[in-house]
This record gives structure tokens, sequence and C-alpha cells, in this order.
């Protein structure tokens, strides 16, 4: 398998909720997740099986998780281009976690500080809860 993705610089955390907030509206907001969506590193074909699928998306979803000297590694794609930029920021959020602080990330609290959460709809907010499950659950 392919090396593990680092954490790129215009991925990080501060970074993305710096951008987020500077975004007003949900059209701005939209235009940043699609080029997010390009900074995402690429998952290679081989990784994209049912067993890395994510169920509860309506998109295509493959989140692939391991443990490495005790932080979170993920691999991370969907076949949406908002979808995927939405992952950029669960990445963003968890990648490098240790097990304490995933479960003391609110991903709930980013996504109403970003301002994105009142522009979600109930299935993408459903499709995002399940991302952040197979990462609590890693």
């Amino acid at each position: 398998m392919s090396d593990w993705p680092e954490l790129p610089a215009a991925l990080a955390l501060s970074a993305l909720t710096e951008r987020l907030q500077a975004a007003q509206g949900w059209e701005n907001k939209n235009r940043l997740l699609v080029q997010l969506a390009r900074e995402l590193p690429a998952m290679p074909t081989e990784l994209k099986v049912d067993e890395n699928r994510v169920s509860g998306c309506e998109a295509h979803v493959w989140l692939l998780t391991r443990w490495h000297e005790g932080r979170l590694q993920m691999w991370a794609d969907s076949d949406s281009r908002i979808v995927k930029g939405l992952l950029a920021l669960v990445w963003a959020a968890y990648q490098g976690l240790s097990r304490e602080e995933i479960a003391n990330q609110d991903f709930g609290a980013l996504l109403q500080e970003l301002g994105l959460q009142r522009f979600l709809s109930s299935s993408r907010a459903s499709g995002l809860n399940a991302m952040v499950q197979v990462i609590r659950n890693a």
C-alpha cells in the first residue's frame, strides 16, 4: 500500500478555520469546500473498496484509518466534490490526534463555529456524523 499521507499545511485545522470563517454565505463556503476537495491527498484506487466505504452517506465515501505511534492516520475520499471538501475538514479535525483527543473533539461545535451546520442538509449532516463515528470507533 502507498505511504499514508501527511496533513498538508493548507489543510491544517487552524488554516481551514480561518479560511472558512472568512468565507461569507453558503455560496462562498461551498466554493471553498470544492477548493479544499482538490487539496485533499488523493486516495489510491485500490483502497476504494466496499470494506472502506462509510455507510450512511448518500455520496460514495471511503475512509481508512490506522493507528501509528498512538496517533490516528487517515485516507479519505469521495466521489462528490462538496463531500470531499467536508472530508478535508474531517481529516483536518482528526488527523494525528490521540484516542483521548478524538474523544474530546466536538465536530458539531466545530461546524457551528465555522458557520457550516446551518447549510448542511439532513442527509449531509447524517453522512458527516457517520464519518466521525468511523473515526471514533477506529
